[in-house]
């Protein structure tokens, strides 16, 4: 490969390092064309780049960009890196699927949130929760007390619809014994003035 064409290429790769939320890192080596691209097309569902690199190229591009030099170890043999677009979490739970129908499919490992993981703690990445599911999780911790109140301010308003019932099929005797009562207190209430 040219000079100029490796330099555009660690260019491309490091402004694709920069945009992605999570690398994963796998090794391809006695998986079939048509699986691999069955991959593809199933993290491509997920707005998710998969690229074959050439591990000197990427090992470049990925310490420029900021990535510990443990990465490394990542990059023997032939090396596919997806690049994760939104959801970190999403690609990983699309290749373990794959993986249990691929046997040749092999995670080497994640760059994820600044941290390098090995492969023995792509199943832990797979198992958190997505962003989607995250976000379900939120709307629900906040409605619940919402619906509380909700429920607590209906009971209350039902319970004065009641009382208000209650107090129109009452008989009419009461209110006049109440007026007399109260046409009395003010004559009693009013002082005497003094002679003059």
């Amino acid at each position: 490969m040219p000079k100029q064409a490796k330099i555009d290429e660690v260019t491309g790769l490091k402004e694709r390092i920069s945009r992605a939320s999570a690398l994963y890192f796998f090794d391809f080596t006695k998986l079939p064309a048509n699986d691999f691209n069955v991959l593809r097309r199933k993290l491509g569902e997920s707005k998710v780049k998969v690229r074959v690199v050439k591990n000197r190229l990427a090992l470049r591009a990925l310490t420029e960009s900021g990535v510990p030099a443990d990465i490394e170890k990542l990059l023997t043999g032939p090396t596919s890196v997806v690049f994760a677009a939104d959801d970190p979490v999403a690609p990983a739970r699309t290749i373990r699927e794959q993986m249990k129908k691929m046997a040749a499919l092999k995670v080497k490992g994640a760059y994820l949130d600044r941290v390098l993981y090995p492969a023995s703690k792509f199943d832990f990445i797979a198992g958190l929760p997505t962003k989607n599911e995250l976000r379900g999780e939120v709307v629900a911790v906040l409605q619940g007390p919402i619906y509380g109140l909700v429920m607590t301010l209906d009971g209350l308003l039902s319970e004065l619809v009641w009382v208000l019932d209650q107090v129109k099929d009452q008989p009419r005797a009461a209110a006049p014994v109440a007026e007399a009562g109260a046409t009395e207190a003010p004559a009693a209430a009013a002082p005497e003035q003094p002679a003059a």
